[in-house]
């Protein structure tokens, strides 16, 4: 039909008879063969036409939920990052990005619909500065707490248990996380010593009790790290921590990656030590020029949102970057923190090789005061991405570090006030 249409709109058009049209017709052997697939297409082309129209909302709605998940694609890039980082063929690790896919959507199968109850949950680094508010959090909201450490602390109330686990012994962490419904793996490591480095810890270990937690059939697992985390960093402590969040994906496909910034609070190390030496050098030296910026978040804040993504029934993002409500640089945070305790400090800036320098004499002290690692994350701005999920998502209100160190100072001034009177009396 569409030949004929065509050869009919030529004829009339050019006043050739139907021989003639036939003649130059024969003269075209690949026009005319065109032509005949076009007009075999034309059904599947008009139905292509209406199977798009059905298509088009549903293009709009995977557009919405690519958005959501678009995180996931990057924490894909990371795990094949990481194997070939080991030395891992292209196809080995392209089959391991197979598998944690293959994973989440089985744990998508199986979650749909699914009323998430968390009654147990092991938390490894429980006795840690945020390890302790997790399980405080958990603990006060009815669940059974398990804290494994390598030196557990006394018993923190009836439901939480105190138990030994070493998270290099792979029994040990067995013994951890069995019959548990969802795990925390809060461990950190900021000075290196013994076989305890950077990649044991960060990478192996938290690879090790994720591979454990998926295997023992724990519903959900959430792994801190930090922001700023990146596997590409020429810094081992950054990398590494970037390393063990692709090692955790990868062991357990659906697991949720938190990233705090700087963590505060009143038994603080960053805080607190700012404001000791605000007060005793009579200059107080800047990283660098100031300007890298920090975004300091209250650390029962971050504990709130741990307890909350293992409590809530629908599937979680798989990173979460968790930042105070204002964005300093650290020149600004030193003063703020100054101004609100009545100080007027001397600020002197200091070159970063200074910092690289002291932070090497400070390594043979048995507790330094200053680390590489510290020096390394201070030369990066760690603010919470505009593109990540964070409090807002899980309708979280952070408190601002101006109200807390305001009300820490208040509690000290009392403290001091009562300690006197007790002396006079």
């Amino acid at each position: 039909m569409l030949k004929h249409l065509l050869f009919d709109v030529i004829g009339h058009v050019s006043g050739l008879s139907e021989a003639q049209l036939e003649q130059i017709e024969e003269s075209l052997p690949a026009t005319r063969a065109l032509i005949d697939l076009l007009h075999k297409a034309h059904p599947i082309i008009e139905q292509a036409q209406k199977l798009y129209i059905e298509a088009e909302p549903l293009i709009d709605e995977a557009r919405k939920e690519w958005q959501t998940v678009g995180p996931a694609a990057q924490i894909l890039m990371d795990v094949i990052s990481h194997h070939l980082d080991k030395g891992r063929s292209p196809a080995e690790a392209n089959e391991a990005v197979r598998a944690a896919l293959v994973g989440s959507i089985k744990n998508a199968a199986q979650d749909h619909g699914m009323d998430r109850v968390i009654d147990r949950v092991t938390v490894f680094g429980g006795t840690g500065f945020v390890g302790r508010r997790i399980m405080r959090r958990l603990s006060d909201a009815g669940a059974t707490v398990r804290v494994a450490s390598r030196h557990p602390a006394q018993d923190d109330g009836d439901n939480v248990e105190q138990v030994v686990a070493d998270a290099h012994d792979e029994r040990s962490v067995e013994a951890a996380v069995a019959g548990a419904d969802g795990v925390v793996d809060a461990i950190s490591l900021y000075v290196e010593h013994g076989a305890d480095t950077f990649h044991s810890v960060h990478v192996e270990a938290a690879a090790r009790i994720a591979r454990v937690a998926r295997q023992a059939g724990v519903k959900r697992f959430v792994h801190v790290s930090g922001i700023g985390a990146d596997a590409l960093s020429p810094s081992l402590y950054i990398r590494t921590r970037g390393e063990g969040e692709a090692a955790v994906q990868a062991a357990f496909p659906g697991a949720v990656v938190v990233r705090p910034a700087v963590m505060f609070a009143r038994d603080d190390a960053f805080l607190t030590a700012i404001l000791r030496l605000l007060r005793t050098l009579p200059a107080y030296p800047l990283f660098g020029d100031g300007r890298t910026k920090l975004q300091p978040v209250h650390v029962d804040d971050v504990a709130a949102a741990i307890a909350q993504l293992l409590r809530q029934i629908q599937e979680p993002s798989p990173i979460y970057e968790l930042g105070g409500p204002r964005i300093y640089s650290y020149e600004e945070l030193l003063r703020t923190i100054a101004r609100i305790a009545g100080l007027r400090p001397v600020l002197v800036r200091m070159p970063f090789v200074f910092w690289d320098a002291a932070a090497g004499l400070a390594k043979m002290l048995p507790h330094p005061p200053l680390t590489r690692n510290q020096v390394e994350l201070m030369q990066i701005d760690t603010t919470a991405s505009d593109s990540r999920p964070g409090f807002g998502l899980l309708g979280i209100s952070p408190r601002s570090l101006e109200e807390e160190l305001k009300t820490m100072l208040k509690h000290k001034n009392e403290e001091t006030q009562s300690a006197r009177d007790a002396r006079a009396s």
